[in-house]
């Protein structure tokens, strides 16, 4: 049984594009590079391209590997060549995001290139938490500029039903909302950005039961604000 359902978050599209020999896949009507890169952040991890594939079915495919044969860990990340800024962004994830281990995040988020600033985050994470009761979403926006203000951010625990197909509509089965607050609003970030989308491990540590994780996302769609 599949559990399928829409991420919607309202966070512009600006055709600035990025420049980098790194390791490109073509997606969803986006070019995007794959993060290569040994003992970075976050976590720090390690993090292979391979984790991170589009199927003959044209759906994304990210990965949380162990190695057979060393039994380390490798996370998947991949960001767009263009630059998102304010719109509707729309993910249609299959997996059970609700039920991740507590030291899985799976993250769908602006980033605009130095941490604590221009970054829109959603995450599926437990951040180590191992009660029944803890949160395992949460949206959090940086500021613009460093200092100007501390970051906001809501987390809540969701349990998600089974559904068998996407919703279309941006209205129906909403199972949690967050508006960033007012006072916050000349904090917001302001400059366009690439859209990452990444499945790490918290802390650098593995699952706790040690299982690989694969998170399925059939599309993505944005409209422009």
């Amino acid at each position: 049984m599949r559990i399928i359902y829409t991420i919607i978050t309202t966070l512009c599209l600006s055709m600035i594009p990025l420049s980098t020999a790194q390791k490109t896949i073509q997606w969803s009507g986006y070019e995007w590079f794959l993060k290569e890169m040994q003992g970075a952040g976050p976590g720090p991890n390690d993090w292979e391209s391979n984790n991170v594939w589009v199927d003959a079915d044209n759906k994304l495919h990210l990965k949380l590997h162990k190695s057979p044969t060393t039994g380390g860990w490798t996370c998947a990340e991949l960001y767009s060549k263009v630059r998102f800024s304010f719109g509707t962004f729309r993910w249609f994830v299959e997996g059970a995001i609700d039920k991740l281990d507590t030291n899985v995040v799976l993250g769908l988020f602006t980033y605009g290139g130095i941490d604590g600033t221009n970054e829109i985050d959603i995450e599926m994470a437990k951040w180590g938490r191992t009660e029944s009761e803890a949160s395992n979403l949460f949206y959090t926006t940086y500021p613009h500029t460093l200092d100007v203000a501390k970051p906001v951010s809501s987390g809540t625990r969701i349990s998600l039903q089974v559904n068998m197909d996407f919703l279309n509509s941006l209205h129906e089965n909403i199972f949690y909302s967050y508006t960033t607050p007012m006072a916050f609003t000349s904090a917001m970030p302001h400059i366009s950005a690439p859209l990452h989308m990444n499945l790490w491990a918290f802390q650098g540590k593995p699952p706790t039961d040690s299982q690989e994780v694969e998170i399925v996302i059939h599309d993505f769609k944005y409209i422009q604000a």
